[in-house]
């Protein structure tokens, strides 16, 4: 973007909500990558960031083992659209709301990253929000199983464990892998946060 790197640890609380500010600005000059012919089912998720300890973090949940997909992994929150939702902004909320508790008037939604597809076949939006921290979440024990707060430093340092090239629909990925506090984060949810971190908090 050719733009300074974003300061993601402050010194002053306050400092946040310049953050906050400068992100929203990135987010309105951000044209969302799209992803045309899919074929795949829409779903969406929300990257819910908030300051915790003067440091910009975001929200990162466990799956339980007895969900239909994704499980046992780390995920954003969010899930497979619904046409009751009317759009995938809608979707990412509804989900939020359902897997962790954090109603949808709380989020203060920054707007659209980027659409992903995932290898379990789903086409996926991606949204910023920010949340109120402390929050006290109410975690649905039939889909989640834990959640962790991890720091984007992470994610900008590009602090992973290791990374590994795969192939998928004729294109080659890299896939990171990110160790914290006993979590491992990969797959889908290290690679829109990676993206993330690169094209939105980079310089």
């Amino acid at each position: 973007m050719g733009e300074t790197r974003m300061n993601v640890r402050f010194v002053h609380e306050e400092e946040f909500t310049g953050f906050v500010t400068k992100l929203r600005e990135r987010m309105n000059a951000h044209e969302p990558r799209r992803i045309q012919n899919s074929n795949c089912r829409d779903a969406a998720v929300l990257i819910p960031l908030f300051n915790k300890n003067n440091e910009a973090c975001v929200l990162v949940t466990k799956r339980t083992d007895t969900v239909a997909t994704h499980r046992g992994q780390m995920a954003l929150p969010g899930g497979a659209y619904d046409l009751e939702d009317g759009s995938r902004l809608i979707t990412a909320l509804r989900e939020t709301e359902e897997e962790v508790g954090i109603h949808r008037d709380h989020v203060e939604v920054i707007g659209e990253f980027d659409e992903f597809i995932s290898i379990a076949g789903f086409h996926v939006a991606s949204f910023v929000g920010i949340i109120p921290h402390p929050y006290e979440y109410a975690i649905n024990p039939e889909e989640i199983d834990a959640y962790v707060e991890v720091p984007l430093s992470i994610f900008l340092n590009r602090e992973f464990e290791k990374v590994e090239k795969v192939e998928f629909n004729g294109h080659s990925y890299n896939v990171y892998f990110y160790m914290y506090q006993g979590f491992q984060i990969w797959g889908l949810t290290a690679r829109i946060l990676t993206d993330f971190a690169d094209k939105l908090l980079g310089g």
